[in-house]
């Protein structure tokens, strides 16, 4: 298969995902689910400053954090991710690698993006995320239930001291743990890398557990290429 497969790829399901828009609406799809942040530090204002009763002041960034977050899974679940993955090799010396480059992106300020039943439980800001994709991104997003696409599924850990950035570390382990087992029987032949598509079948989530953030995700994969290494 050509290095050109992952392209071709692309190319095949766009054009099925602009016919299928025809017969979705984007009333017909509102993508919904829970997000949360951690809010330390928190500002509490007294009574008298805020004229009513005592209210929690929860910094930008953690709004911004959260809101980030929602639009980066939302387009995962719409266009999803391009990937390159190097299965490890002991013989030849070869470690383990994934590249994941994201296909499309909610830009901020989206008014399709909307929030709804905002809280703070202990240190977390928690809020319910709505997005509703135009027609054609709404295709995109039923493109990925086509019986060529398989399913896999994974979790993945990363570090609490890594901040925010942890949480897509997590992510993007939780990835790698599901498409190494969808992969498993091809790796068998030991290829020299493999290229697809996928994209989040349903909103991961994400906890905490013993020190790190762990994700759990569910995924839709199409495999393009598979590459061998050259025998001389």
């Amino acid at each position: 298969m050509s290095f050109r497969s992952v392209g071709l790829v692309r190319l095949a399901f766009l054009l099925a995902g602009l016919f299928a828009a025809r017969s979705v609406s984007c009333q017909d799809l509102v993508l919904r689910a829970e997000f949360w942040a951690e809010s330390e530090p928190v500002e509490v204002l007294p009574a008298e400053i805020s004229d009513t009763a005592p209210r929690v002041v929860v910094p930008d960034e953690v709004v911004r954090s959260l809101l980030d977050e929602g639009r980066y899974i939302f387009a995962g679940m719409i266009w999803g991710f391009e990937f390159r993955y190097v299965p490890y090799d002991k013989t030849r010396g070869v470690v383990e690698e994934l590249d994941i480059v994201p296909l499309g992106a909610i830009p901020w300020g989206d008014p399709r993006l909307a929030a709804a039943q905002t809280r703070l439980t202990g240190t977390q800001l928690r809020a319910y995320l709505e997005y509703r994709p135009d027609p054609t991104a709404a295709a995109r997003k039923a493109g990925w239930g086509q019986a060529n696409f398989q399913s896999a599924q994974g979790r993945g850990s990363a570090p609490l001291a890594g901040g925010r950035e942890a949480r897509k570390t997590a992510l993007d382990q939780a990835a790698k743990e599901a498409l190494r087992e969808l992969l498993r029987p091809v790796e068998k032949n030991k290829p020299r890398e493999i290229r697809g598509l996928f994209a989040y079948d349903a909103s991961p989530r994400i906890v905490i557990t013993g020190g790190t953030y762990t994700a759990i995700v569910r995924i839709r994969v199409r495999v393009a290429e598979i590459r061998g290494y050259s025998v001389y």
